[in-house]
């Protein structure tokens, strides 16, 4: 599979350690931090978490346009975490449903619909073209975090339902793999 994927005006890149700092400076940006459900974004936080060396089955993907950096996307399968992923099945997403995380780094790229194109493009042209085992993608957006979850909606998820955890209230949303002729 390519390391690289390019439709559209998104790039779509592995991570890689020489990303980290930038980054770094992603998740520590108070925007981001805020929801980040309390994550260690620390520079050794970040590199354990991000960097070579963690060995979790997710992907980590950089997200450019025309070279810029734009922002951070992952994808991962739910069932390789099924304590997280019950809430999504309780509220019926399926099992074979991929999640994603994700993040418009710079502040000047925020609100002007360039998340939704970046979210709707990544699950299209990496997530469903590169896994053909996921059917579905699912996943949620603090409630408090307005932007997130209309950028959801703007890239095609549909509401699932709500969930509660230590970190607040979420809004469970997704979407589907179109089907040839469906």
């Amino acid at each position: 599979m390519a390391d690289e994927v390019t439709e559209g005006p998104f790039s779509f890149r592995f991570l890689s350690d020489d990303d980290l700092p930038l980054l770094h400076g992603w998740l520590n940006e108070p925007g981001v931090v805020r929801f980040w459900e309390g994550d260690d974004v620390s520079w050794d936080g970040v590199v354990r978490e991000y960097g070579s060396g963690n060995d979790d089955p997710g992907e980590h993907w950089l997200v450019t346009v025309e070279e810029r950096p734009l922002g951070w996307i992952q994808c991962y399968a739910w069932a390789d975490y099924p304590e997280e992923a019950e809430p999504y099945w309780s509220l019926g997403a399926v099992r074979e449903a991929a999640g994603i995380d994700y993040l418009v780094g710079d502040v000047s790229d925020r609100g002007r619909g360039i998340g939704s194109a970046m979210i709707r493009s990544f699950v299209h042209d990496v997530v469903f073209a590169r896994h053909p085992e996921w059917t579905q993608v699912a996943t949620a957006a603090n409630r408090e975090n307005v932007a997130s979850w209309r950028a959801l909606e703007k890239a095609g998820f549909r509401f699932l339902g709500t969930f509660d955890d230590e970190h607040g209230t979420f809004r469970a949303m997704a979407i589907d793999r179109t089907l040839p002729g469906s």
